[in-house]
């Protein structure tokens, strides 16, 4: 198995993150400085590490604002947070939101479909997910808070802040 995160050029401003820092501040909290916003896809199947660098650079990502990693992951149902965001430090929080087991992910159906597209024949499972790094010193109810108003719906999505 397979994790992707997609990642915005230094260059490039991260619009996901920004707008998600405003939505914040509308709440009143005021204390972080900066969001860094990545979509997560988990691949697994019987494909090689080029098919999945393939699906990564050619579907998943722009090739001219965005750059992502590839990484092995053990379980395609498990939130396995894994920080590839280089210098984390100790006032960076980091929340991973995928679907909950058995919730339809239209994104991830759409890309098996489109890994198809591809030339890749190997039957793929797909699970997509977001990624949010919050830089600034924050507690676990005030994030808490922030997943539950703003990023995640609970009744079909799980959570995991670290």
């Amino acid at each position: 198995m397979f994790r992707i995160e997609v990642f915005m050029k230094k260059c490039f401003k991260n619009p996901k993150g920004s707008q998600v820092l405003s939505d914040i501040s509308w709440l009143g909290i005021k204390n972080i400085a900066k969001i860094e916003y990545c979509p997560l896809y988990l691949i697994d199947g019987d494909v090689k590490i080029e098919d999945v660098e393939k699906i990564a650079s050619e579907l998943l990502s722009d090739k001219v604002t965005e750059f992502c990693t590839v990484s092995r992951c053990s379980d395609l149902n498990s939130i396995n947070v894994n920080s590839s965001v280089p210098s984390l430090s100790s006032s960076v929080s980091i929340i991973e939101i995928w679907y909950k087991k058995g919730v339809t992910d239209t994104v991830a159906e759409s890309i098996v479909k489109a890994v198809k597209d591809l030339g890749i024949t190997k039957d793929v499972k797909v699970k997509a997910g977001h990624k949010y790094c919050l830089y600034g010193t924050i507690s676990r109810a005030i994030l808490d808070t922030i997943v539950t108003k703003l990023l995640a719906n609970t009744l079909v999505q799980e959570y995991e802040i670290k």
